[in-house]
Order: structure tokens, then C-alpha cells, then sequence
């Protein structure tokens, strides 16, 4: 199990002559990536658990986050007082369906990212390692050396990830026809007035969903396409266009990133389907949203 990385903290107080070991770390990275998926097969590169990226989206997020640490040493070189936040929704990487395209592609985007940032990190100075600026979701300074450490801890996390469902694909055994009773499952309450029991897959995920009336589902939106099955009672969705009430029958669909919110005009049970699964929906985010 790792440390969730929003959980992390940092003490940026090493010297900046570890810039060498730290350039070491970061051309490393592409080494380590290069053994650890030597010999998977293609589909196990591919393959989501429960919602969460495969192994090759844990490469393409490396590659995708360059384009961050670049940004912060330009505000570093021109003096600015806070960096950049990260998108901590990672909608770069939810969006690049990097699992479409070969896994050399995805790799060779990270090298040669990766090469970039080190040739533009090993040019500078001690003057300009140890220029600062705020972070602003740690809320201290970060240096331009920092730069460099924050990035091979943010390496080693996804590398290790990446390592592990290696592993796990590895021994897990095959699975065969799953039957399930939505009585049976668990229960859980992401907020008031809404019960939800879910059955996850490889690569879809499907919720009982009862809404209780009065309930109001917050506008929100994410990654996963979703199709709205209203089974009993009536539901007011509102929607970019406008609002629509469906009742019994009828099925909304919903495309990635559509925003959406609800509304239980009566007591409604509504099969929801996503499209890949994950772990949380815009529900579960909307309520604990993390500040980048």
C-alpha cells in the first residue's frame, strides 16, 4: 500500500549541489520503467483495475507532468512569487487515452520529455537552483533544485505503482462469470439522501443508485462516459441545455466531461453505467475536492 501522494510533505532545506544526484534520478526513471515492463504483454500494459490507470497511463502521466515542471522553472527564471498548481484532477492524462497508442510511443514521449527537462535543469547555476517561489498547494517555497527532487519523488511514486501491477498481473488468477444480488452488496452513502451499491470491472462499472426524494445531486462532471437508467420514480436532470425530467424507462447518456446534476422529485432508483469504472465518481469528488 503507498502513501497517497496529496498526503505527502516535502523539506526543501537540502544544498543545491544535489542537483547531481538528482539528475541522476531523473535520467533514471526511463531505465527503471524499461526493465519493469520488459516481456508484459501488450493488453496487460493496457489493463485498468478497478477504475484506476494501467500501467501505461502511469508512463504517459510522467510524460504528461513535463510540461508542468518546465513551466515552474520559467516562473523560477522570471521571478515570479507563486508557481503554477497542477490540474489534480489529471485531466491531461484522463484525456490523452494514452492506452490507444503502442506502449513505444508512450514511452519514447516520455524520454524525450524527460531529456528535456534534465538538459534545461543541469544549465543552471547555484544562483538559479536556489531561486524561489510559493507552491501553492504545500504552501512554501520551492526552489528550482526542488524542481528536480519533487520530480524524482513524484517518479519513484508512479514507478512503484507501475511496479506493482506488474506484479499483481503477474499471479492474479483468471477470472470467470461473477454473480451478484444488489442486496447483498455494500452500501454506501457519498451524500445525503442517496444509497449507492456498485459493481466494479475491468472496464465498465455499474451502480444501484436510490435517490431519495428531495435529493440534489450537484452539477459536476468527469472523466468516465455514463448512462442514466431510471428504473423507478422521476428524476429532474439538469444539463448544459437545460433541465429534463425522465421517469421509468427512459435512459439518459451522458459523454465524458458532460456536466450534470440531479434532482429526486419523488423516491428513484436509477442503474447508473460508467464507462471505465474508477474508484470515485464526480459525486465523491465534489464533495472532498482536493485544491491543487
Amino acid at each position: 500500500m503507498q502513501q497517497l501522494w496529496t498526503s505527502r510533505s516535502f523539506a526543501f532545506s537540502f544544498p543545491v549541489e544535489q542537483i547531481g544526484v538528482l539528475l541522476s534520478r531523473l535520467r533514471g526513471t526511463a531505465h527503471r520503467i524499461a526493465a519493469a515492463v520488459r516481456g508484459v504483454p501488450p493488453a496487460t500494459l493496457t489493463a485498468r483495475r478497478s477504475g484506476a490507470w494501467s500501467i501505461q497511463e502511469h508512463v504517459g502521466h510522467l510524460h504528461d507532468l513535463e510540461a508542468l515542471h518546465l513551466r515552474r522553472l520559467d516562473e523560477l527564471a522570471r521571478g515570479a512569487a507563486t508557481l503554477s498548481p497542477a490540474d489534480m484532477q489529471n485531466r491531461a492524462t484522463w484525456d490523452a487515452r494514452h492506452n490507444e497508442q503502442p506502449f513505444a510511443a508512450v514511452f519514447e514521449s516520455f524520454v524525450v520529455g524527460r531529456d528535456q527537462l534534465v538538459r534545461r535543469l543541469a544549465a543552471l547555476d547555484a544562483k538559479a537552483l536556489a531561486v524561489a517561489a510559493l507552491h501553492p498547494r504545500l504552501q512554501q517555497p520551492m526552489r528550482a533544485v526542488d524542481v528536480a527532487f519533487f520530480t524524482a519523488e513524484h517518479d519513484d511514486h508512479h514507478v512503484a505503482k507501475l511496479e506493482q501491477l506488474v506484479r499483481t498481473a503477474a499471479v492474479a488468477p483468471p477470472r470467470g462469470a461473477v454473480v451478484s444480488h444488489w442486496d447483498e452488496l455494500q452500501v454506501d452513502r457519498p451524500m445525503a439522501s442517496l444509497e449507492r451499491r456498485r459493481v466494479v470491472g475491468a472496464e465498465a462499472m455499474i451502480s444501484h443508485v436510490t435517490l431519495h426524494k428531495g435529493c440534489v445531486v450537484p452539477v459536476h462532471a468527469h472523466g468516465n462516459e455514463q448512462f442514466s437508467c431510471v428504473l423507478s420514480g422521476r428524476v429532474k436532470f439538469t444539463l448544459a441545455d437545460g433541465e429534463r425530467v425522465l421517469g421509468a424507462g427512459e435512459v439518459l447518456q451522458l459523454p465524458s466531461q458532460t456536466p450534470h446534476g440531479a434532482e429526486a422529485l419523488e423516491t428513484a432508483i436509477v442503474l447508473d453505467v460508467f464507462a471505465p469504472p474508477s474508484a470515485t465518481t464526480g459525486i465523491d469528488e465534489s464533495q472532498s475536492r482536493v485544491t491543487a
